[in-house]
């Protein structure tokens, strides 16, 4: 009921010249949702005052969602007068200023507030999923086979590998996704002999290199009318995996690990040096058990060759 009332009070401030100061609110209300009931009803919101200011950014602790990180300040007793204290000049009370108001409304607490005054704030509600109705399950491109993902939100990632933590949710839209790994058969009438043809040319293409992938995907999309064959995002991989038996996908896990468009770099870490490797996903039959694994990750130099690395592709959906 409190998430109900707070999406039908922030409507009519969707669009206004506060949208980001909305917008991050309605990240917070996703779980705090009586605390930014709080907030939106005092003068913080006017002045610019919001989550951040008092509580940082927070960026693990958004998309953790499970309470593990907590936010980058979190202030309690005599710690919420000092920080009170720098922005309030003249408070009658230095030490205790929880005695006269609510640490996020600045309202008496000894007079609650009426419905009618919550004046909160968030984004516009989520957008929807692009609609697929009318598109075809399966397709062939260039002679690739792929299926439909619908796309959707899930959690991505696991506690299980320090690379792959936090635990995150993430949202894809939908794509196509090859059925099975590119073969040797289907590398070599592309590409010719040499780097790909596999073990004694056939089976899956292996030993290329992602410059190897893009060049092969170039080729393949020059000669297929509409083309928008590409790599699959390292999220769009793990959605799929997860759902690998449903849309009927073949060695999702072993195989041969699978480059991915996506660079590899710690998630959410703003402070990361620029990528200078390519993310593969699904162990391969070369691997141990434990590393066929739909969450793990692995990182490669793009130019590097090695027997156990191929791919396979995606396709870009036209949205609507």
């Amino acid at each position: 009921m409190a998430r109900l009332i707070l999406f039908l009070a922030l409507l009519p401030f969707a669009g206004t010249a506060q949208d980001e100061q909305f917008k991050q609110a309605g990240v917070c209300a996703r779980c705090h949702v009586i605390s930014v009931v709080e907030w939106s009803m005092s003068k913080h919101r006017a002045m610019g005052v919001g989550c951040v200011e008092c509580h940082g950014a927070s960026q693990g602790h958004v998309v953790d969602e499970r309470n593990n990180v907590k936010p980058d300040k979190l202030p309690r007793e005599k710690a919420i007068a000092t920080l009170c204290n720098s922005c309030h000049d003249k408070p009658r009370n230095r030490q205790d200023c929880q005695s006269c108001h609510h640490a996020h409304a600045l309202v008496d607490p000894n007079k609650p507030a009426k419905v009618a005054d919550v004046v909160a704030a968030t984004p516009a509600p989520a957008r929807r999923l692009p609609d697929v109705r009318g598109l075809p399950r399966k397709i062939t491109v260039a002679g690739i086979d792929l299926v439909l993902v619908e796309g959707g939100e899930f959690d991505m990632g696991t506690e299980r590998w320090p690379n792959a933590k936090p635990v995150h949710t993430v949202r894809v839209n939908p794509y196509y996704i090859g059925i099975a790994e590119v073969s040797a058969v289907q590398w070599r009438a592309v590409m010719g002999a040499g780097a790909g043809a596999g073990n004694n040319g056939t089976g899956a293409a292996s030993n290329v290199s992602w410059f190897d992938c893009q060049e092969f995907i170039k080729r393949l999309n020059a000669g297929a009318p509409g083309g928008g064959l590409r790599l699959p995002t390292e999220a769009e991989w793990e959605f799929a995996a997860h759902r690998a038996g449903t849309l009927g996908l073949a060695q999702m896990l072993g195989g041969v690990w699978e480059w991915t468009g996506s660079d590899y770099r710690p998630y959410f870490d703003q402070n990361a040096e620029p990528a200078r490797l390519k993310v593969l996903r699904g162990g391969s039959d070369a691997d141990t058990p434990d590393l066929r694994d739909v969450a793990f990750r692995h990182g490669e130099r793009p130019d590097r060759r090695l027997r156990c690395n191929g791919l396979r592709l995606a396709k870009e959906i036209q949205l609507r």
